[in-house]
């Protein structure tokens, strides 16, 4: 290759001078990328996140037990015989008002009855023999042993007389107090069996609910304290009770312990109805109270000067809707509710409307 004339400028190819442009191009299209992806890098990391938020109010929260039970009449009794024999009469109508002891139902007594009064019979056969005995005795032509034994026979008839004559009231159903035939399983010529209820009366006026509560509750909850009563027939409404017993015992399969609860007499329960009730343990008019959202794995975000605070609380009543704080925080501070899952402590957000 000859050597270039000193002084002798050398043009470069249209090609060469495009490809050269092209490279520049390229350079500055990179470095402008590069610019773009940390500043938008830098723009994610410092992004607020956007976050709603709670205040800390003050209010009440009710510590109570949760309790599941069945309305029912206070006083109530499944009548049912103690012998077996046909119905003869049936004397009461469902919804009828009765008296204490008035008859429901006669059965046939026939053959109790022959038999009492064949009993009778033998009783005043052995009364005459004791008073013949006597005065034989009493003229010194008897033993004292034969007086003494016909004495003894009188005294047998007598109570077995006796006997066979109450026994007849064992046919007669009666009711066992003043109320009303809340049931009536009785007909004429039905057999009546040992056991099988024919009839149910209860007092109509007093209802109250049997609830079961766990065994592991018993030891808050003491006769006196109140109660609220939800039911599904009638929704939206409470209604007021108070537990007025508590079984000693409870049953060692479920667990659980039986409690009464009275309620008012004009209530618009009925007996048979399922509901639910909360037996109220404490009442706490200024609670610190925030909504339940607020907490995870029972910590929380604070919100202080524009950054979330992570916050361990001890909580106390706890519902579905609000959550009572007992330490961690005070009135008026701020909380995030819901916090995201990639919410960290320190991290800045934006409060959303």
């Amino acid at each position: 290759m000859a050597d270039r004339p000193p002084g002798k400028a050398v043009s470069a190819s249209p090609e060469a001078l495009r490809a050269r442009r092209l490279r520049s191009w390229v350079s500055v299209l990179l470095v402008l990328v590069a610019a773009a992806a940390a500043a938008s890098a830098a723009w994610l990391l410092l992004r607020p996140t956007p976050v709603q938020v709670a205040t800390v109010s003050s209010g009440e929260a009710v510590d109570a037990v949760y309790a599941s039970g069945v309305v029912e009449y206070v006083r109530q009794a499944r009548i049912a015989p103690v012998v077996t024999a046909p119905i003869r009469a049936v004397l009461v109508e469902e919804g009828q008002a009765v008296r204490a002891g008035q008859t429901l139902a006669q059965l046939d007594d026939g053959p109790q009855e022959a038999t009492a009064l064949q009993l009778e019979a033998q009783a005043g056969l052995a009364r005459a023999a004791a008073r013949r005995t006597a005065r034989l005795y009493a003229a010194g032509f008897a033993a004292r042993a034969a007086d003494e034994d016909a004495r003894s026979q009188l005294a047998a008839a007598t109570q077995a007389a006796r006997s066979a004559r109450a026994r007849l009231e064992d046919y007669r159903i009666k009711a066992p107090f003043a109320g009303r035939v809340l049931r009536r399983d009785a007909e004429p010529g039905d057999l009546a069996t040992v056991g099988k209820a024919l009839f149910v009366v209860a007092v109509p006026s007093a209802l109250r609910v049997t609830a079961d509560v766990d065994e592991r509750d018993m030891g808050r909850l003491r006769t006196g304290q109140e109660a609220v009563i939800r039911c599904d027939a009638f929704p939206g409404q409470v209604f007021a009770a108070r537990i007025s017993d508590i079984t000693p015992q409870g049953d060692a399969t479920s667990r659980v312990f039986r409690a009464r609860l009275a309620l008012s007499p004009d209530t618009a329960l009925r007996p048979g109805m399922t509901v639910e009730a909360n037996l109220v343990v404490a009442r706490r008019p200024q609670a610190l109270l925030i909504p339940t959202s607020a907490l995870k794995d029972g910590a929380l975000f604070r919100v202080r000067d524009g950054r979330a605070q992570s916050q361990s609380v001890r909580t106390g009543v706890q519902g579905a809707q609000r959550t009572e704080i007992l330490e961690g925080l005070k009135a008026g501070d701020r909380v995030v509710l819901a916090p995201p899952a990639d919410l960290k402590d320190g991290d800045r957000i934006a409060v959303r409307p």
